[in-house]
């Protein structure tokens, strides 16, 4: 990114539109047709906001315990208390218009984590800006995920693909293996890879691991995956992976390897290449 922070970034105007970037980063990109906008800041009363529904499925369903690292929330209360809150929760204000969607007003759009801190420590105000006029669900969504994809430091491969779908659906959902070429979608993988910081190559991986989630999820009758299905998704392909590697030679492997990878050769000597291969042939087995 620029010599901006992350923070200063995301709200240096009203007229940009913040979406996914930068593996565990965002990055902002202009939107000229942009007709909804953030208010200056309010203070509004805690007990008056509300959490957003797909907080739920998007950042709580993937803490294993239910509840964030105790230290590390500890950590996080006691620095709002000693500082209070820099970045002012977004909220889908009185005077937004959701196209397409319907979505009550007060509901927060970034800083369910702030609001929790804030009632554990007996706060009743908290420092807001409202999101006012026509905004879609993808807007609204893209500014949900990115500012919390960003805060939370998203380490679950499972997660980082759930919400790049929710991000860029016709991406995933277009199947580029052939069909109809001239069909434009809103983001290639190229656009999204660029935007990303992500390679092509990463995508291809990630989208393979989206149709095997949908897979698992047409197999129970459900026509979007859910975070469930991501995780099986993840855990099945690594399964076919290791049978169809096992079920080779150990020259095979390597000579595929070292198709793949030419500067294996060139850059490691003959007992630190053993000394991979034995390594690599520990993981896979």
């Amino acid at each position: 990114m620029s010599n901006k922070t992350k923070k200063e970034s995301m709200f240096s105007s009203i007229d940009q539109n913040i979406l996914i970037s930068n593996k565990d980063t965002l990055r902002i990109t202009e939107q000229t047709n942009k007709t909804w906008e953030l208010s200056p800041v309010r203070t509004a009363k805690v007990s008056d906001l509300f959490d957003h529904p797909d907080n739920i499925k998007f950042f709580e369903y993937w803490d294993k315990s239910g509840q964030e690292n105790e230290l590390n929330w500890k950590r996080f209360v006691e620095r709002i208390n000693q500082t209070g809150i820099h970045d002012p929760l977004i909220i889908f204000g009185p005077k937004a218009i959701p196209v397409g969607f319907n979505l009550k007003p007060n509901t927060i759009i970034t800083g369910h984590r702030r609001k929790k801190a804030l009632r554990q420590l007996g706060k009743d105000d908290a420092p807001v800006r409202f999101i006012e006029g026509r905004i879609t669900k993808r807007d609204l969504d893209a500014l949900m995920l990115s500012d919390n994809f960003d805060r939370r430091q998203i380490k679950d491969p499972a997660q980082k693909i759930f919400l790049l779908v929710n991000l860029f659906p016709e991406t995933f959902q277009n199947d580029n293996r052939g069909g109809d070429r001239n069909v434009k979608i809103a983001e290639t993988l190229e656009d999204v890879a660029e935007k990303q910081g992500i390679s092509v190559v990463q995508l291809k991986r990630y989208k393979a691991v989206y149709r095997e989630a949908v897979k698992l999820a047409n197999a129970n009758k459900i026509l979007n995956p859910e975070p469930e299905h991501f995780k099986l998704a993840i855990k099945s392909l690594n399964i076919n992976r290791r049978e169809k590697v096992s079920g080779k030679s150990s020259k095979e492997v390597v000579k595929a390897i070292l198709n793949k990878l030419p500067f294996i050769s060139q850059k490691l000597s003959s007992s630190e290449r053993k000394k991979l291969f034995k390594e690599i042939e520990i993981l896979i087995k």
